[in-house]
């Protein structure tokens, strides 16, 4: 069990671009885990005290003070805090139609989950201040929201400096996430990118799955499927013009691709996003 713990839900929906769920700290007794699950949100873990493992998909991570993890949305995950020195963490839970597109830019996603932190006084400060939040107003989203861009600001340079000294020491894999994510929408193979970075493919190739632990060819498929979930939630594009956003000339190659992915066709996964977004709504629209 938790030796103590403190949770707290936020209930606003004007927010769609990016908004806070819920946040929490957690001071965990031996061996205390939780999972396999699978969530329908980001979370992000901040550990400050002891140490424990980190269960993404079939990857294990130890993760100790000092460090953090990212919990993205849709993934099976588990984590355990330590026997003999178990840790203590802070959270905060967030979603919107551009949380994947911000913490893509900030260099974080499911291949490289685990991450330094630094600032991470104040990031621990804007999570406490977050708790004193009751009241159900527009002032109050406001402040969390301003808040939560205040948590990803000083993340982004937490992420900057792990990736700098850290998981990406090649500057050809920087080089090459940049290019995939900056032209993604395009159509590129990885013969092109290599062109464009000057390489050779086959040595590209090499290098980038002995780093990322996937490669080239896996790692654009699946940020172009992620950006074409992200544009499902939506309402302003038909599949066509999102299988073409994405990257995708053919809408019928996407739907396979993304079935693939995701369990589910493009079409069928924009329904259950509509449906849980308007049930979401009516829950709480008399709040406001």
């Amino acid at each position: 069990m938790m030796e103590t713990s403190y949770f707290k839900s936020y209930f606003f929906n004007n927010q769609k671009d990016l908004k806070i769920l819920f946040s929490g700290k957690a001071v965990c007794e031996s061996l205390y885990s939780f999972g396999p699950a699978v969530r329908p949100n980001y979370i992000i873990h901040i550990v400050t005290k002891g140490k424990g493992r980190y269960q993404l998909d079939n990857e294990s991570y130890e993760v100790t003070a000092g460090q953090g993890f990212i919990i993205p949305p849709d993934t099976r995950t588990f984590y355990q805090a330590d026997k003999e020195d178990p840790w203590s963490y802070y959270w905060i839970g967030f979603e919107g139609d551009l949380a994947g597109f911000y913490l893509d830019a900030l260099g974080c996603s499911g291949h490289h989950p685990v991450f330094q932190t630094e600032n991470t006084e104040r990031i621990i400060q804007i999570i406490e201040e977050s708790f004193s939040e009751d009241q159900v107003s527009l002032f109050s989203e406001l402040m969390l929201s301003a808040r939560l861009y205040e948590f990803l600001a000083l993340f982004k340079q937490t992420t900057e400096h792990s990736i700098t000294r850290g998981q990406l020491r090649n500057p050809h894999i920087r080089e090459a996430i940049a290019y995939i994510r900056s032209y993604y929408a395009t159509p590129m193979t990885i013969q092109s990118l290599a062109e464009a970075l000057c390489l050779n493919r086959s040595y590209l190739s090499s290098i980038f799955k002995q780093e990322m632990g996937v490669t080239l060819q896996q790692y654009l498929t699946d940020h172009r499927l992620t950006r074409a979930a992200e544009l499902l939630g939506l309402k302003n594009f038909s599949i066509d013009e999102i299988a073409e956003y994405s990257g995708y000339r053919d809408t019928l190659v996407f739907s396979k691709a993304f079935k693939r992915k995701y369990s589910v066709t493009p079409t069928t996964y924009r329904k259950a996003e509509y449906e849980k977004r308007e049930q979401y709504n009516e829950k709480t629209a008399h709040r406001f």
